[in-house]
Order: structure tokens, then sequence, then C-alpha cells
């Protein structure tokens, strides 16, 4: 009997994905190649031991004046030949072409500055906890269908009444929902409640771990906007760091099977193998991407359908294939379960972030990928 399965987690982008770190890359800190389409991402302290005293001054004084006036002058050094920054360089990163045009326009540091991916001295990664947590919510989804009643919040989660055979369960939540609502939300669907609040020792997800993936340069500086069916938002903007589409990432999935296995009070709730843990997660995403390319078809977002239709098609090529949808973006559809949730929470938002072109009703959605689990 095994107490321990590890499995290799391999996962092709869809789209873009961002997972931010709470940082945003100052405009001082890099340079925009608008031939080559890069960013040169400089060290600032080596950067400005390549100026001489004057220019020194110069740029600090346009730098007190605001980012756009610093990126204008360290622009203007570069361009003229003054200054070499290739000693200064630390890595170059492709820019999309909505990337560029935003930059250029930008009037203010919310245009210029950006949100970079996790990274380590390798290069930039996606979290394990990122995708764990895509798991845990398909899971939930599951648990919750599988048990058939509704949830309801009173001054704490109750299951509710049986609902029809062919019918979903309804989730009606408080008003507000805080950090200690939600996780007594989870502890409910996923059987670790206690009499007072929860017991974290019977979280199964204690058996779950997943690893940050091996490091990744397939990388571009992109545009993030906000759709709006009346087109009122095609000004709000974010510039982030994401993993391209079809890059390729792989990380690993270890299930700790011991732990379901053991008698005593603090074990987990339940098992999880690999196997049922994929089917969850092909049955809600492929719920959430239905209700997306739903309203991507009643907008006019044919970019985002070529998304939807690239994931039909490659889970109906691979029967062990799997979707995911991970990191910023991925919207209340995918990480709330608001497919359960009852009135007005439960109706599809009114927005879509989008990504990778000036325009957010032609740009791609954020968050998909593909992702297989091979024992290893």
């Amino acid at each position: 009997m095994s107490f321990l399965e590890s499995y290799r987690l391999s996962l092709e982008t869809l789209g873009p994905i961002h997972v931010g770190t709470g940082e945003a890359f100052p405009a001082y800190s890099y340079l925009l190649d608008e031939k080559n389409k890069q960013a040169l991402i400089l060290d600032a302290g080596r950067l400005l031991e390549l100026l001489s005293l004057q220019q020194q001054k110069n740029y600090l004084q346009a730098v007190a004046q605001g980012p756009k006036r610093a990126q204008e002058s360290l622009h203007s050094l570069w361009s003229s030949g003054l200054v070499d920054p290739t000693p200064a360089i630390l890595r170059r990163i492709p820019v999309s072409s909505a990337f560029i045009q935003t930059v250029k326009n930008a009037t203010d540091a919310a245009g210029l500055e950006f949100r970079p991916l996790p990274r380590s001295p390798l290069g930039a990664y996606l979290p394990g906890s990122s995708i764990k947590g895509a798991l845990r919510t398909a899971w939930m989804f599951r648990r919750v269908l599988q048990r058939g009643q509704d949830i309801e919040y009173s001054d704490r989660w109750r299951w509710g009444q049986k609902v029809p055979k062919d019918d979903w369960p309804l989730i009606t939540p408080p008003k507000k929902i805080g950090p200690k609502v939600a996780q007594e939300f989870e502890a409910l669907v996923l059987d670790y409640a206690a009499e007072r609040g929860f017991n974290l020792h019977k979280d199964p997800f204690r058996q779950v771990r997943v690893g940050d993936t091996e490091p990744s340069d397939n990388l571009l500086l992109n545009r993030i906007g906000v759709f709006h069916p009346k087109a009122t938002m095609d000004g709000t903007v974010l510039l982030a760091e994401t993993f391209r589409r079809k890059a390729q990432l792989l990380s690993t999935l270890r299930l700790h099977t011991g732990l379901a296995q053991q008698k005593h009070k603090e074990s987990v709730s339940h098992g999880i193998s690999a196997r049922e843990l994929a089917n969850a997660c092909r049955e809600y995403y492929q719920q959430v991407a239905a209700r997306e390319e739903e309203f991507a078809k009643s907008n006019g977002l044919n970019t985002a359908l070529q998304t939807y239709k690239e994931l039909e098609q490659r889970l109906q090529a691979d029967p062990q294939a799997f979707p995911l949808r991970i990191g910023f973006g991925s919207g209340r559809m995918s990480i709330r379960l608001a497919l359960l949730l009852e009135g007005e929470e439960g109706e599809e938002p009114k927005t879509r972030k989008t990504a990778g072109h000036s325009k957010p009703k032609d740009s791609f959605p954020l968050g998909w990928a593909v992702a297989r689990l091979e024992a290893s």
C-alpha cells in the first residue's frame, strides 16, 4: 500500500497568465526598446554608475518630477548614444504592441509601472499555491454536487434541503463574506468543520502538495484591460508580466495518501485521488468555460471564442487532460463557486479582464491552461 504518490504536473497556457506578487516594477527601472519590442530591465544602482556626475544630477531631477519624465530622460540618454546601458541590463523581456502603445501614451505612473511575476534567481515561475487553489475550488464544487443539498447561512453555514436529482444545489451566502466566514464555508464543504469553527488537521488538502513550476522565460509584458458590454471601461488599464500563450510549465503534485489511511480523530476527513482530482477539474472548469463562452458569443468577443474552442478541442483529443483557471483575472465564476450562488451573487459578472490588445474586446481571456498528470 502506497503512502505517498508523486506526479508530474504539466501545464500548457491557452491564454496569458499572471500571478501577482503585490509589487509594482517602477518606470525608472526599465527602458522600452520599441524597435526590438523588448523591455530592458535595469539595475538602477548600476545604471547610475554609468552616468557622469552631470548626467546623474539631470536624471535624478527627472526622477523627482515623476515616472514619465524619468523614463523620457533615460530614453533620451540611450537614444542619443550618450549612455550604453548594457552593463546595467538584468534581463530583456518581450513586450506586446499594446504594452508599447500604453507606455508611449501614459501620463502618470499607472500607465508605466507593471506588475511582475514571482521570480527566483533562475527565472519567473507559477506558484504551486495558485495551482493548488484552483484544484481546491474544483474539488469543493464536486463535493457540493455529490452531497446534493443546498447550503444556507444564518448565524453559521448549514446544509439545507435535498435538491431534485437533476438540479444543482444553491448556496445562499450572507451579505458580507469575511475571511472567517469563507473558511467556515470551506470547512463545511470539505468536512473539517468542528463544534467551534473548524479543525484544520482534518482539511483533506493537507494531503495535497503542489510545487512551484520550473522557471520559464516564455514571458511577455502585456496590457490587461477591462471589457464592458457598454464599452465604458476601455481606458482602464493595467500593465503586467505574463506567461505567454502556449508556454509549457512543469510542476510536481504529491499526494500523501497515508494521511487518509490513518484512523485517529485528527486525520484528514477523506482521501483524494489524482484521477478524481483531475475529473473534478474537468467537470468544474468546463462549466466555467461554457458560461464564459456564452458571454463571449453574446458580445462578439471573437478572440476569446478561439480560446474556448481550443480548450474544447484539446479536452476531446486527450481524455487525460483537464482545464485549470489560474491567477489574476480568473474572475469570481471560477474562484467563488459563483455557479451555485443564489440571487444577484450568482449572476454573470458584467465585465471581463483580458490581455494582449489595446482593445479589451479583441484580447485573450486570462488564466486558462490545459493540465495533465503523469505518475513519476
